[in-house]
């Protein structure tokens, strides 16, 4: 069964966009963290 060229494009917008979007959150959060621990808001992490 074959998929209409126009909705193969409607399908991979629609997943690049929602790819975009988790990436950018994702820098967003790396981002403020490292800020904070370069300022020394927050400590290193000790586990165990």
């Amino acid at each position: 069964m074959a998929m209409a060229f126009d909705s193969a494009l409607w399908i991979a917008k629609m997943t690049w966009i929602a790819l975009s979007g988790w990436i950018t959150s994702c820098l967003t959060v790396a981002d403020e963290f490292a800020t904070s621990l370069r300022s020394g808001d927050i400590g290193p992490f000790h586990v165990g």
